[in-house]
C-alpha cells in the first residue's frame, strides 16, 4: 500500500471527494489530487456539520454555528478558536493549525468568515488555507 506522499506525487491517483458535492468534467464527482487538498475538504465538513447532526455519531462535528447566537463578548473569538482546535484534535488527528483568522461582517451580524491556516503532521512545510463562511441558524 502506497503512503499518503507517494499518493501525492503519483497524477493517477486521486485522494478522496471534493465538497460541496458538484458535477465535474471528469465525472460525477469531483476528486481530490492530494492528501493536502483533501484535508481542506475534511475540515470544511467536520467543521459545518453541527454536533448531533450526524446519524450515528452525536459528537461529529463542531458547535460554531451556535456560537453566532451566543451574546458576543470579548471573548467570543478565543471561543470560536477553541472549538475549531478542539474538533480538529478529536476527529483529524493527522492536521495541525497553524493559523486562525476570525473576520466578522458588521453589515450581515449572523455571517462569520474564518481563514484557517492548516497542515499535515508529516508535512510541516506545505501549508494551506481554507476560508469558511459560517452563518447562523
Amino acid at each position: 500500500m502506497a503512503s499518503a506522499r507517494e499518493n501525492d506525487l503519483n497524477p493517477d491517483t486521486k485522494i478522496g471527494l471534493e465538497l460541496p458535492f458538484a458535477r465535474s468534467r471528469t465525472g460525477l464527482f469531483g476528486l481530490t489530487e492530494t492528501t493536502l487538498e483533501q484535508a481542506g475538504h475534511n475540515i470544511k465538513n467536520l467543521l459545518l456539520t453541527a454536533k448531533g447532526e450526524r446519524v450515528m455519531q452525536p459528537d461529529f462535528g463542531s458547535d460554531l454555528r451556535a456560537l453566532l447566537f451566543e451574546q458576543a463578548d470579548e471573548n467570543i473569538e478565543e471561543r470560536i478558536e477553541e472549538t475549531i482546535l478542539e474538533s480538529i484534535s478529536t476527529w483529524l488527528p493527522y492536521i495541525s493549525v497553524g493559523k486562525i483568522d476570525i473576520i466578522e461582517d458588521e453589515t450581515t451580524p449572523n455571517l462569520m468568515k474564518v481563514n484557517l491556516n492548516f497542515y499535515l503532521n508529516y508535512d510541516p512545510h506545505r501549508f494551506n488555507t481554507i476560508t469558511l463562511d459560517i452563518e447562523g441558524e
